[in-house]
């Protein structure tokens, strides 16, 4: 009889304590906006500088990209679907800043084949952010 006891008040600790864990991690809504946040920031300031012709003021949208990559490498989900997309948005911004430094020293040095393709980057780069940003939206409007 103790035995039974003692086997229901370990599953019953169990419980207790899977519902204070699940209680002390964010909700799904909660890493969305997360999420959300830092790419509304950054695309913000993208948008910001988008035409924009002076070198400098371009390199520091890149860097801001990699800011940015590297702010969503810190932010700690549990939800491990979200967790994957936010890695995938990170490689994307690496991807933008990598791709823009590129071009920036191809056309410092006049290198218009590795500007082009620099820009061609951008350009799939921009195709993979709509379809990560298209998911993790889809995923976090859906119920969880």
């Amino acid at each position: 009889m103790l035995s039974r006891y003692r086997n229901f008040s370990l599953l019953g600790f169990a419980a207790v304590l899977s519902c204070f864990v699940a209680s002390c991690s964010d909700s799904k809504i909660v890493q969305c906006q997360k999420i959300a946040q830092i790419s509304q920031k950054i695309s913000q300031q993208a948008q910001s500088s988008r035409h924009s012709q002076d070198p400098q003021k371009i390199e520091e949208t890149a860097q801001r990209f990699a800011d940015s990559a590297k702010e969503l490498d810190n932010l700690n989900l549990s939800d491990t679907t979200l967790a994957d997309y936010k890695k995938e948005l990170s490689t994307v911004y690496q991807r933008y800043w990598q791709s823009t430094i590129l071009m920036l020293k191809a056309l410092e040095n006049k290198d218009i084949k590795t500007a082009r393709l620099a820009k061609q980057q951008v350009i799939d780069t921009s195709k993979n952010e709509k379809t990560v940003g298209e998911q993790i939206g889809q995923y976090c409007q859906g119920s969880g």
